[in-house]
């Protein structure tokens, strides 16, 4: 699994002030969530919010970031994502691959600060797993910035024997 992340901060008026494009790390949370999905386990939830921290700390060989951090940050740094905020394309036969997309948006008062990494999330009741990790370089959020989240993130499928 790839994904692709875009990055877009907004002022006021609309106009477009900083953009990053990142790939993403998949945590060990994030596959054993997968692996829950797949065997049907009771209380797996999919992906269900978006979160941005202020760590631009490369990930660990473990890949086992259990938690963003906010501790420079003011406001909410996690949005909910409804479920209509999915889309989920058609087989791609020459990639084979099949892509999910997802957007997501963290209001003009939340994360103020220094903005260095995102990830997807999933929450049921009080189980939290980060799903992914993305690092970039800073953007400076202000109070008044909108900070929008596009995700991509690809499914391959065909002989995928090399996995094991």
């Amino acid at each position: 699994m790839r994904a692709l992340l875009r990055l877009e901060l907004r002022d006021p008026g609309g106009e477009l002030v900083a953009t990053r494009v990142a790939r993403n790390a998949v945590l060990t949370s994030g596959a054993g969530l997968i692996a829950r999905l797949f065997a049907g386990t009771a209380g797996a939830a999919g992906i269900t919010h978006m979160s941005v921290g202020s760590s631009n700390a490369l990930e660990g060989d473990g890949f086992a970031t259990a938690a963003l951090d906010v501790s420079t940050l003011t406001g909410v740094t996690e949005a909910p994502i409804s479920p209509d905020a999915f889309q989920i394309d058609a087989p791609d036969p020459v990639r084979r691959v099949v892509r999910v997309r997802v957007r997501g948006t963290i209001p003009a008062e939340g994360a103020i600060g220094k903005i260095c990494e995102a990830a997807l999330v999933s929450r049921s009741g009080d189980s939290v797993h980060l799903y992914n990790r993305v690092t970039f370089s800073p953007v400076d959020k202000k109070d008044d910035h909108e900070l929008t989240l596009f995700w991509e993130v690809g499914f391959p499928y065909g002989d995928l024997q090399w996995l094991l």
